[in-house]
């Protein structure tokens, strides 16, 4: 590889993390900045209740992106300059994106006409479905696979910023919970519909309806990254959901409130991660040598980097959720966050080993290890919520965290 190439490739990678630094900075920003209004208007049982409602609706977000982020992302990155084979992979995914969301809108009514707990607020469920609509409509995975990231970074600061200044002007009460489901909502289908006619438009994209045998293709190609996501939601999204089944609405809140501050730092480095994913797909191709010695690299970047920032958060937890909270936190409060700090040292190697193991081919290996981890959690938290309250929720998250990172890296640095 020649010095303009390798200077090349490193202004790309620059340009694309970048990117979405500023993409993950708005994502989890934005929120943070409207928390301490959000937790004020609607109280901690509201915005419990909010964080309930949400977690509901990010299953069908989930499910309707079916792991694309990674095997479309991958398809699309190794078939870049192939417009007949682009277009397939674009219009097939699309298809089947948009079936999986109607299955689970259909999946949603059962559940709302049966699940009392559901049933009381059914039309802030519906209301809030348009995230997934949103999701649908927006081809993450076809600009991480052109390595175009700005158009995604662009269009989601847009929604994002529309969405904090609707909800500063109109919710004022409690009784504006649904306002702040709408605008939400609002916000993810304008971003998406424009990423899409960008996709579309801007790339050249020729949409067809794809073959039976080629949706069964994408379906099979996907479906260990698929079900490993849905086992991914079992310790994660679940959890609130377990939790308000056991809990009030307002422990529901200082759960909640804790888990998005953890997961929002977390995410904020997850761009390094995906920067790389598709530049490391095509360094596999050529030298498996040179795919290790990169990961390596990254392992101990990432530990000079999330380990320090665990330390920031557990030492300094009553200041920051003082500020995102808006008010004094409460003693439980400080405690949960700074036993969920722990869960920062291990956040990005499951992206980075999950990554690797799309990479290898072992996309089964993945699944079984987070499909056991999901199983696990599943089962014991409801355990551990009677014994011991939503602060040993907090210590499972811990213990599910470590398990996942050591279980992956264990097998693609000491086995593979």
């Amino acid at each position: 590889m020649t010095e303009n190439s390798n200077q090349s490739t490193l202004k790309r990678l620059g340009d694309n993390f970048a990117s979405l630094v500023v993409l993950q900075g708005i994502n989890y920003l934005v929120p943070l900045i409207v928390f301490p209004y959000l937790v004020r208007v609607l109280g901690i049982d509201g915005f419990g209740l909010y964080s309930f409602i949400l977690a509901i609706i990010m299953y069908g977000v989930m499910l309707s992106d079916y792991g694309f982020d990674l095997s479309a992302t991958r398809l699309i990155s190794l078939h870049s300059h192939n417009k007949t084979k682009t277009d397939e992979i674009f219009s097939t995914v699309m298809i089947i994106k948009f079936g999986i969301a109607l299955l689970y809108l259909l999946f949603l009514t059962l559940l709302i006409l049966f699940v009392d707990k559901l049933s009381q607020n059914a039309s802030l469920y519906y209301i809030a479905y348009g995230l997934v609509i949103g999701q649908v409509l927006f081809p993450v995975w076809f600009f991480q696979g052109i390595e175009k990231m700005r158009y995604i970074t662009i269009l989601n600061a847009l929604a994002k910023i529309i969405f904090t200044v609707l909800i500063l002007i109109y919710v004022q009460t409690p009784d504006d919970l649904y306002l702040v489901l709408l605008f939400n909502a609002l916000g993810a289908v304008i971003a998406g519909a424009i990423a899409l006619y960008v996709a579309v438009k801007h790339f050249n994209i020729s949409f067809y309806l794809p073959s039976f045998a080629q949706i069964k293709y994408y379906l099979k190609d996907g479906w260990y990254i698929f079900t490993s996501r849905i086992a991914v939601e079992l310790y994660v999204t679940a959890n609130v959901i377990i939790l308000g089944f056991f809990a009030s609405n307002a422990i529901v809140g200082y759960y909640s409130i804790v888990e998005k501050i953890v997961r929002a730092i977390g995410s904020m480095l997850e761009p390094l991660t995906r920067t790389v994913f598709p530049y490391l797909a095509k360094v596999y191709e050529e030298s498996s040598e040179l795919f290790f010695k990169r990961n390596k690299q990254l392992f101990f970047l990432i530990l000079a980097i999330m380990l320090p920032m665990a330390l920031v958060v557990f030492f300094n937890a009553e200041w920051i959720l003082g500020i995102v909270s808006g008010n004094t936190p409460t003693p439980l409060m400080i405690t949960l966050l700074q036993v969920f700090s722990f869960v920062l040292v291990f956040y990005l190697y499951g992206h980075q080993f999950t990554n690797m193991l799309v990479t290898l081919g072992e996309t089964k290996l993945l699944n079984n290890i987070v499909m056991l981890a999901g199983l696990i959690n599943i089962i014991t938290a409801p355990i551990v919520i009677y014994l011991f309250g939503v602060l040993g929720l907090v210590y499972l998250n811990v213990a599910i965290a470590l398990f996942i990172a050591t279980t992956k890296g264990y097998y693609i640095f000491y086995r593979k």
